[in-house]
């Protein structure tokens, strides 16, 4: 389903809620403290539903993905996956990276709520990107279904500054946190993939952890590339792709790209 007919379903949900409760709330989902906007689309998700993409966990779980117990999620937004991850992975450390003040602020809070999991945490704002890329003043970081606030034109994601975060590359942070294996990688950065990879080339071309990795051809084009490009990144780092349903690999990711509607995504599997 598109995201912006989620977020439709979601509009029409949040406004039922609304006669009978406050936006803001917090709660206990599935043994994880949550503190929650219900006018944002993910914070509604597991609010109601009590986790969000929970295949990628289900998966690491089955695959024993904790030999090293060093994770990395790019894009964590507010902790969706960290804390689902931490909760699954509980001798693991989880580097958690988000560049956007808004979504930051978030993270901190759901991650202080939960006292257990916060010893494994680690947080870092921060944009990475490709050696020399400029750090972007805003990444959209939010999906309210209430704001009147300019919206992008598909996903309808809004905008958040990025100020006071810093920029690296993935291999300067893997430098810099001492990090000599990982158990996998959780990349979720709404169009801005490409960049990421080609910034940790040399430690993903080494070490080849899983990445479970989001799928959005239909932003690759705004953010100056194409699905051969990343296509040809992916696999000059040795990497296959894998389904996560059934754990597959996927033989033509040609035909698997061209098959998500525009406007979606999926999230996929590299190893």
């Amino acid at each position: 389903m598109k995201t912006k007919h989620k977020l439709f379903f979601a509009k029409i949900i949040f406004h039922l809620l609304n006669f009978f409760m406050s936006n803001k709330i917090q709660v206990l989902r599935n043994n994880i403290k949550w503190d929650l906007d219900l006018s944002e689309g993910i914070d509604l998700h597991i609010f109601i539903f009590g986790a969000f993409e929970t295949e990628i966990v289900k998966c690491a779980k089955k695959l024993k993905l904790n030999k090293f117990n060093n994770i990395i999620d790019i894009g964590a937004n507010f902790g969706a996956q960290t804390l689902q991850i931490a909760d699954e992975f509980k001798n693991s450390k989880i580097f958690s990276i988000e560049p956007t003040n808004y979504a930051y602020e978030k993270l901190s809070k759901n991650i202080n709520l939960n006292k257990e999991l916060k010893k494994n945490i680690s947080t870092h704002k921060l944009f990475l990107g490709s050696e020399n890329q400029e750090k972007p003043d805003g990444i959209y970081s939010s999906w309210n279904l209430n704001s009147k606030k300019t919206k992008h034109a598909t996903h309808l994601g809004e905008k958040k500054d990025t100020d006071n975060s810093q920029s690296k590359t993935l291999d300067q942070f893997i430098i810099e946190n001492k990090i000599y294996e990982l158990d996998f990688i959780k990349l979720d950065v709404d169009g801005y993939e490409y960049y990421v990879l080609k910034g940790g080339f040399n430690f993903l071309k080494k070490k080849k952890p899983p990445i479970f990795m989001e799928l959005a051809p239909y932003l690759y084009d705004e953010y100056g590339y194409n699905q051969e490009k990343i296509i040809n990144l992916i696999k000059s780092l040795n990497y296959e792709f894998y389904d996560l349903k059934n754990l597959k690999k996927i033989i033509n990711i040609k035909k698997k790209i061209d098959e998500i509607k525009y406007g979606s995504s999926e999230n996929i599997l590299l190893m």
